[in-house]
């Protein structure tokens, strides 16, 4: 097999199993029972960590140490409140860089399904800053 088609198929299968991950809310560990599934609907709630691991965890990492996503735990403590919240609900950085395609756009898809809040917003920032 040429060396270009075997990199690719690697890509390929990088890219499904991350997005598999994602979706199954799989943690880096790879234990399921680690984390809910991504869009587990949660009560609406200002718990900062108890967001975190039921909506970014799966990614980030349970805490924020990276994995499918990148790692946010040192990154955040640079990003305001409202900075944070433009990249959570729309999927854009600081400098307005669009974040990768598989970030949620809560804004749209929601904590559990349901708008995150200002205060949740706050939390996670919260979460993140003290880690």
């Amino acid at each position: 097999m040429k060396t270009e088609t075997l990199v690719g198929v690697t890509l390929a299968l990088a890219a499904l199993l991350s997005v598999g991950a994602y979706r199954a809310g799989v943690g880096v560990s790879g234990n399921q029972n680690a984390l809910p599934p991504v869009g587990t609907p949660v009560a609406v709630s200002t718990d900062g960590p108890g967001l975190f691991a039921a909506n970014c965890a799966g990614c980030h990492g349970a805490q924020a140490q990276g994995g499918v996503g990148p790692k946010l735990a040192g990154l955040a403590k640079g990003w305001t409140a409202p900075q944070l919240a433009h990249a959570v609900l729309d999927g854009q950085a600081p400098e307005g860089r669009p974040l990768a395609e598989t970030m949620p756009r809560f804004k749209t898809v929601g904590f559990g399904g349901v708008p995150p809040t200002d205060e949740q917003i706050t939390a996670v920032h919260a979460f993140l800053k003290g880690l």
